[in-house]
């Protein structure tokens, strides 16, 4: 069992990173997670966000970067795309409704 050092939790073996508050986990020699470990140490850009202004990589859990302030992360553009699939399905079922009344009388 690997402890976080950031927030006591304990999490299973061979996890690089804590599940409670998403840290690196420190990794014993040999463990199974060593070679992940390395992979995760040696590219920044896995372990956190890239900021879009001036390139300085932040950890996930900030919302603006630490140098020059600008917004990390910006909400995903929803399209009304599932609305329309919403509307056109009741259209649907009531148009079948309709259509079954109308069969059953005539």
């Amino acid at each position: 069992m690997a402890i976080c050092s950031k927030c006591n939790a304990t999490n299973e073996e061979g996890l690089t990173r804590c599940r409670a508050c998403n840290a690196i986990l420190p990794v014993k020699i040999g463990s199974k997670s060593a070679v992940r470990w390395e992979r995760v140490r040696r590219r920044p850009d896995l372990v956190g966000i890239k900021c879009p202004s001036c390139g300085v990589v932040n950890p996930y859990t900030r919302l603006h970067c630490k140098s020059c302030n600008a917004e990390l992360a910006k909400k995903a553009q929803r399209s009304g795309l599932g609305r329309i699939w919403i509307y056109a399905g009741i259209g649907m079922v009531i148009l079948m409704v309709i259509l079954f009344v109308a069969m059953r009388n005539g």
